[in-house]
């Protein structure tokens, strides 16, 4: 069975392309386009206007401020995080980043992400003992409470790098 055929034709007028619409024999509106063209009339080069800045992404639930894996940033300063009391004692504290930081945590996201992959491994090769073995790691308070310090006092080392 064969498709029917399509409801628009494209022509060339006067050297430009053209959709006509089948059904009434006009040209479609190119009002009707959702994007506009590039260097048309309507673009902010020909006009010599400045291009409005890209919409914002909008608010999320949480007053309008974006969060990812407990760190908060902040609308106004992309260069800097609001800690989480859950991994810094002295949370909740506005950590300005410079390129020396910025570095530094670069580095610990290639160390987080080995780590993750160490973790997936170890859970598939001794799947029956590994979740208990985390456990009982992880589990005490005095060994969540020494990491957590040991966290607070990396944080520590951005918020003099100032």
């Amino acid at each position: 069975m064969d498709m029917p055929p399509s409801r628009y034709r494209v022509e060339e007028r006067g050297r430009r392309l053209v959709v006509v619409d089948r059904a009434t024999g006009r040209e479609v509106s190119p009002t009707k386009s959702p994007l506009p063209l590039a260097g048309g009339e309507g673009s902010p080069k020909r006009r010599g206007l400045r291009s409005a800045p890209p919409p914002s992404p909008p608010a999320s639930g949480r007053g309008g401020q974006a969060w990812r894996f407990g760190i908060q940033r902040p609308k106004a300063t992309p260069d800097s995080f609001v800690t989480r009391s859950w991994f810094d004692a002295k949370a909740p504290r506005t950590i300005k980043l410079n390129y020396a930081a910025h570095s530094r945590l670069a580095t610990l996201r290639f160390a987080g992400a080995i780590l993750i992959a160490l973790l997936v491994t170890g859970s598939f090769l001794f799947w029956p003992w590994f979740p208990f073995t985390l456990a009982a790691v992880l589990a005490p308070a005095k060994t969540r409470a020494r990491l957590r310090e040991a966290s607070t006092r990396w944080i520590d080392g951005f918020d003099q790098a100032d």
